[in-house]
């Protein structure tokens, strides 16, 4: 009888660490690259196909395209904030200010990707000669996205 209750508190034990283990893991982590790759490269694709056709709108489309591609250099600086912030030793203010720069870049990479997923679709109802309202919005964010990618000297301190 006491081998089994032994066995039992052993596995509760396992089941409660395991548990806060994956609870605290997932706290500050995001959702894996291949995700974000892969949801950017669904939107870029849906703006190919349903640009065919649209002549009128080839030049600011090619900025699209331009802006999607950049937007994919943001991928592999999550990555190596994502291995820093997963290294037992980062911890304090170098944390603090890794998270945030981690979050500024999925921030800018996350209102990217639904920018282009909602050009996409209001690429469905653009006529011969008809423009996407999401176009005029495409200045700001290829401001956005130079100044995430490109900060001042004073803002990484």
């Amino acid at each position: 009888m006491a081998g089994i209750a032994l066995l039992e508190l052993m596995l509760l034990l396992l089941v409660v660490g395991l548990l806060a283990w994956a609870l605290g893991a997932g706290r500050s982590l995001p959702p894996p690259q291949s995700e974000q790759a892969q949801r950017l490269e669904l939107a870029l694709a849906e703006i190919r196909q349903q640009s065919q056709g649209l002549s009128h709108l080839h030049e600011p489309l090619k900025q699209v395209r331009q802006y999607g591609r950049d937007l994919r250099k943001l991928l592999p600086h999550l990555a190596e904030l994502e291995h820093f912030l997963a290294k037992p030793g980062t911890e304090g203010p170098t944390r603090d200010r890794l998270l945030a720069r981690y979050h500024e870049l999925n921030q800018s990479f996350e209102r990217g990707v639904e920018y282009l997923e909602r050009l996409g679709a209001e690429l469905v109802l653009v006529s011969d000669i008809e423009e996407p309202p999401a176009l005029a919005e495409l200045p700001l964010f290829l401001i956005e996205l130079r100044e995430v990618l490109h900060p001042p000297a004073t803002a990484r301190r």
